[in-house]
């Protein structure tokens, strides 16, 4: 008996032991068949959202509008464009300056204009936060440059070239003359010799911000240069062309009298006369402010450049001459006067003469008219 209910209890446990595994097996089928359907679902989920994107990509006739601003602006802000600056380089520096809303706004309104490819670098005066096409036409306008002006009239000196470059560069007209005197820093030509007299060409200069005395010194001999090669100076003739120029422009009153009074220096020259010109004699011995007279003491100073006491040219110009006289010096009028002087100070009339006795006359009617305009002259 024992061995029986040995056997029926095995049976029993045996049989519960095959039901358990049964319904193991059922519940794993049940839960990988769940998790499958999971998973399908989310693929499905993932392709539908692939699927969705790229047709609202691809077939959407929506477009994205780029931020811009409205209006035209406040305040002040400057923006440097730099040589070289491409489009979407001048839209981001307008950008992180705070003037336009966006990158975008700004190519767009620069793709809609055809001149924009116009911008000039430069500094720039804008306001913050500026409509796109308001900023592209700021830029496109020269009156928004930030310019350091420097004008200089003709028949001016080195001191008052000096001194309106002391102003344009917020500095000394001591450290102008320090930097003048590295002419070879300059550009200044060989055939100068090492004089930047008359090598620094009169005009208006215009400067960005932050212009150097070096910079502005070296525009304008460079502009001389300019000026003679456009003339069609050779290199070797530089020197004298300048210094003929400059004494015209000094004399002449009028511009029919640039070529006029070239022409009578060359005479001079050709025989082998004095030039005689007071303001050969002032470039040495200035003299009474605003007198248009030497004095026999001024007329003895011992210079090269007193043309009373040496033949020849100066050393050099004394004075900017203008293009004008620079032309007058290249071609000079071609007849046979010796002397000229001015017989109206107010009209700048000047009256040529061939021979010293013809001369003389003129001078008594420069003297005649200072009588009859006394009160006029003071």
């Amino acid at each position: 008996m024992t061995d029986l209910f040995e056997a029926e209890v095995t049976t029993t446990t045996s049989l519960d032991l095959r039901r358990l595994q049964r319904q193991s097996r059922r519940a794993n089928r049940r839960k990988w068949t769940l998790l499958l359907v999971a998973v399908g679902l989310v693929v499905v989920a993932i392709a539908g959202s692939i699927a969705k994107n790229y047709v609202d990509t691809t077939f959407s006739t929506t477009t994205s509008v780029a931020a811009d601003y409205e209006d035209a602006g406040q305040g002040v802000v400057r923006v440097i464009i730099n040589p070289g600056d491409t489009g979407p380089t001048i839209a981001t520096t307008l950008y992180e300056a705070g003037v336009v809303a966006s990158r975008e706004a700004f190519l767009a309104a620069a793709r809609e204009d055809s001149d924009s490819a116009g911008i000039q670098p430069g500094y720039y005066l804008l306001q913050r936060e500026m409509k796109a096409t308001y900023a592209l036409t700021a830029l496109l306008d020269p009156s928004n440059k930030e310019l350091r002006k420097v004008t200089i009239p003709e028949g001016l000196t080195l001191g008052a070239y000096f001194q309106r470059i002391a102003e344009a560069t917020e500095t000394s007209v001591e450290d102008v003359q320090a930097v003048a005197e590295d002419t070879e820093a300059l550009g200044l030509p060989e055939e100068a010799g090492g004089n930047l007299e008359g090598w620094l060409f009169p005009s208006t200069y215009p400067f960005n911000p932050g212009v150097t005395p070096l910079k502005a010194l070296q525009t304008m001999v460079q502009e001389t240069i300019n000026q003679l090669d456009a003339q069609g100076v050779a290199p070797a003739d530089r020197q004298k062309i300048l210094t003929v120029a400059s004494l015209v422009e000094k004399e002449a009153k009028l511009a029919e009298d640039r070529p006029m009074i070239a022409g009578v220096i060359y005479n001079r020259l050709d025989k082998d006369m004095k030039l005689e010109f007071d303001s050969t004699v002032k470039y040495v011995a200035p003299g009474e402010a605003g007198s248009v007279y030497t004095t026999e003491e001024e007329r003895a100073t011992d210079s090269p450049y007193n043309t009373y006491l040496y033949k020849d040219l100066p050393p050099g110009p004394i004075a900017g001459p203008g293009a004008a006289s620079i032309a007058a010096a290249v071609s000079p009028a071609a007849h046979n006067y010796l002397f000229f002087v001015t017989v109206n100070l107010i009209t700048g009339e000047t009256a040529y003469a061939e021979t010293f006795p013809e001369h003389q006359v003129n001078i008594q009617k420069l003297h005649q008219w200072e009588q009859d305009n006394a009160a006029a002259t003071g």
